[in-house]
């Protein structure tokens, strides 16, 4: 009964103002102030008033929707709407468009399925051209008769008491986009003037193709809907059709029950660069997640309240998909449609009922606080939220809703969906802070090992640094021994062979007859071996190194101070060899030139007689062998060695096999000095080897142990 009282009082409420109404005004049934008060407080800029006026023409069945707008004048700008839909008659003006308040849905034209698809409901859809401009002009054409009419609302003139009206307009009104609307057999066009979108910049306007998709879910509409806009005067503008610009290979993890096959539009996997400074981290391609629709209830039958009370069983159904991003910054995003800026948020969860937008981000009619919630986007629709069974619970600008049941209900459904993708976002970036704090970790112990290791190298340098300076300490205070050792020998040895005394002179007469003696017996052991044949009687050759000893203790004491008490002496031996050739033999073999190279030390306990008779032989088979040069180098580098280089005759080459053997000669002597040379050299703990020197003589090289 209550409901039919208020349809009566309406009816005759509606009836009594069109009494008022002539062929060519048609009254609105709010006054000025009425209109004014809900025109301009019901949206909150000019893209949602925009996109309730483009919702008119969809309801209106229209397949083809333009918007045109022309801000060279920001102050003064042009609006126009052109639609294909159904248009209206003289009747549908007066019963429809003035009547605000008036629910579309109640239509008897209108099939119960054309019901469920109509967007408007409380029918003040269209003072959203009041919110935009207080001077418009609508032009309908309706489908059964194709003849246009013209109409305009200008309030400027009205008192806020007055009842504002459609006025008919007699000549055409004349559009900027008139060939677009001369095509159309029938609909509705709207020129709005004088729009001030001082506040609204480029950006923003910009926008609107982004803004109007959003506004609706485009992809389940039966219309399309065709954007332009003139920005300096002169310009050429076109029209540019409204899509979704969704960045869906910037998305992580989803949930979708839709039509949409998103999955296919998704990356298959997304390397998360800006989570890792290490590259071989940020690199690597993470698998896109896909939760399991079957695994979250989404749809079912539930007991509804009405407005009187009583109880309604439904149907409801949450279709659509949640998505969450793997970045919110639009410099990281790999997805070039991800715009996010002051005028443009992707990153919202929106709500649909009837393919219009009902609610701009979930969040703002959901307790949720999660700090995640600013990755997520989404389009889902729920539609049980505006059934024309229950209640209605939309605020008036259709852009919230009233705390319900259904909104209740709602939540229980999302948030299941919202926390499955928190975790799988979670999940990815905990497993991206374990990598990076492992290889962290192993680029410290890296770090550390490489700093022990330089620390045992730079302790290890300065640990051999420090034996080396011992060593070269030791070395330098054994060289200057050796030096010290060289020196006192180096003055004992001028003393011995420099200066020959009276006291020397008296030795060597009194050794005269000893010396004779000496060099009889050799000569007569070599005529003696001559004669009988060295091989067979080498006692001889014992004989023979006696009597050269005897004769080389007669040099060298003749001229050492009678110092023959000691068998051995230990002094500087090249410095010993240097002085006794140089000052002895080469007084005694004057024709030949001694040449004497000294690198070098070698300090060493010796038997001077050995040395003597070793160089003795040495020089006479080099003057034996024609030669008339000598040259002894002596140097301590790796071994003590002593080298004896003529240039005489040389050996050939069945010489040098046996030149060391007893009795062997190849100058037509006994073959004992050489003989006597090894034997020596081997008591000195040494080795000789003879080799033919180049280009000609001989080369004896002697080496010490």
């Amino acid at each position: 009964m209550k409901n039919t009282n208020k349809k009566y009082l309406y009816s005759l409420e509606k009836e009594v103002l069109k009494a008022r109404n002539t062929n060519d005004a048609i009254f609105f049934n709010f006054s000025y102030s009425a209109l004014k008060l809900l025109g301009k407080n019901l949206y909150s800029n000019a893209a949602n008033a925009i996109s309730e006026l483009v919702a008119n023409a969809i309801d209106a069945k229209a397949r083809e929707v333009y918007v045109y707008i022309d801000m060279s004048d920001k102050e003064h700008s042009v609006i126009e709407i052109l639609d294909n839909g159904t248009g209206m008659s003289y009747d549908d003006l007066a019963d429809k468009y003035v009547w605000i308040g008036r629910n579309k849905r109640n239509d008897s034209g209108l099939s119960d399925a054309e019901k469920q698809t109509v967007m408007g409901r409380k029918g003040i859809g269209k003072l959203a051209a009041l919110y935009l401009s207080n001077k418009y002009y609508i032009i309908t054409k309706k489908i059964t008769d194709n003849v246009p009419s013209y109409w305009k609302v200008d309030l400027d003139s009205y008192d806020d008491s007055d009842y504002p009206k459609l006025d008919r307009v007699l000549e055409p009104i004349q559009l900027v986009n008139d060939d677009i609307w001369n095509k159309f057999g029938h609909g509705t066009a709207i020129r709005l003037q004088n729009v001030d979108l001082r506040k609204n910049g480029e950006r923003k306007i910009e926008s609107l193709c982004r803004v109007f998709a959003d506004f609706y879910l485009i992809d389940s509409l039966d219309s399309s809907i065709y954007v332009a806009v003139k920005k300096k005067t002169g310009e050429d503008v076109y029209f540019e059709r409204v899509k979704k610009q969704i960045a869906y290979k910037n998305f992580y993890a989803i949930f979708d029950n839709s039509s949409l096959n998103i999955k296919e539009k998704m990356s298959q996997a997304i390397p998360f660069v800006w989570a890792s400074q290490y590259e071989h981290i940020a690199t690597v391609p993470r698998p896109t997640q896909f939760l399991n629709p079957e695994k979250f209830h989404t749809s079912g039958k539930c007991l509804f309240h009405t407005e009187d009370g009583s109880g309604i069983e439904k149907d409801y159904k949450l279709t659509g998909w949640i998505a969450i991003h793997s970045t919110i910054e639009q410099k990281n995003a790999i997805d070039d449609r991800f715009i996010r800026n002051k005028i443009y948020q992707p990153n919202r969860l929106r709500l649909y009922v009837r393919n219009k937008l009902a609610v701009a981000n979930y969040y703002d009619i959901s307790e949720s606080t999660q700090a995640m919630s600013y990755y997520i986007e989404g389009e889902i629709s729920f539609d049980i939220l505006d059934d024309d069974d229950l209640p209605d619970i939309a605020t008036s600008s259709r852009q919230d809703f009233l705390d319900d049941e259904r909104v209740e209900l709602l939540t229980s459904i999302v948030d299941p969906i919202l926390k499955a993708l928190f975790n799988l976002r979670i999940d990815v970036g905990q497993k991206i802070r374990e990598e990076n704090e492992k290889y962290t970790d192993y680029l410290i112990e890296i770090e550390e090992k490489k700093r022990k290791e330089e620390e045992e190298a730079r302790a290890k340098a300065e640990a051999e640094a420090q034996a080396a300076q011992k060593a070269r300490e030791e070395a330098e205070r054994l060289q200057r021994e050796a030096e010290a050792e060289a020196k006192k020998y180096h003055a004992q040895s001028n003393t011995v062979f420099n200066t020959v005394t009276e006291d020397q002179k008296n030795f060597t007469a009194k050794t005269h007859l000893v010396k004779t003696n000496a060099l009889t017996i050799r000569n007569s052991v070599k005529t003696l071996a001559k004669k009988i044949g060295i091989e067979r009687y080498k006692e001889l050759g014992a004989i023979s190194i006696a009597s050269d000893k005897i004769l080389s203790v007669l040099k060298y004491s003749a001229l050492a101070k009678f110092n023959i008490e000691d068998q051995y002496i230990c002094e500087d031996l090249f410095v010993f060899c240097e002085e006794y050739l140089m000052n002895v033999l080469g007084k005694q073999y004057f024709s030949m030139k001694i040449k004497v190279e000294k690198n070098g030390s070698y300090v060493v306990r010796f038997n001077p007689q050995y040395v003597t008779l070793l160089l003795d032989n040495l020089l006479s088979n080099a003057e034996k062998s024609n030669s008339s040069e000598i040259t002894v180098v002596m140097n301590n580098k790796d071994k003590p060695t002593i080298t004896v280089f003529d240039n005489g005759d040389g050996f050939g080459t069945e010489d040098l096999s046996r030149i060391f053997e007893f009795g062997y000669s190849n100058t037509g002597g006994t073959g004992i000095g050489l003989f006597n040379v090894k034997t020596v050299v081997e008591k000195m703990s040494g080795n000789i080897e003879a080799v033919n020197n180049e280009p000609r003589g001989a080369k004896f090289v002697i080496k010490f142990c």
